[in-house]
């Protein structure tokens, strides 16, 4: 079962290790798509760019 429901708000989860730090932790946008193929994924439109960026659910927390 889906995480997230379109509308929802959500944030981009850090990524500990990542190479020069993830930068797009902590941005946050509205869902706008919940994928079915692949399964657990969602499209998110951020906030601070407007564009719509796919997410596994597990690398986004709801606000």
């Amino acid at each position: 079962m889906a995480k997230f429901s379109v509308g929802d708000r959500a944030r981009v989860l850090d990524r500990p290790g990542w190479p020069g730090g993830y930068k797009i932790a902590n941005w946050e946008g509205e869902i706008v798509e919940v994928k079915e193929d692949p399964a657990d994924y969602v499209i998110m439109k951020a906030d601070s760019t407007g564009y719509n960026m796919a997410f596994p659910e597990a690398e986004l927390e709801k606000i």
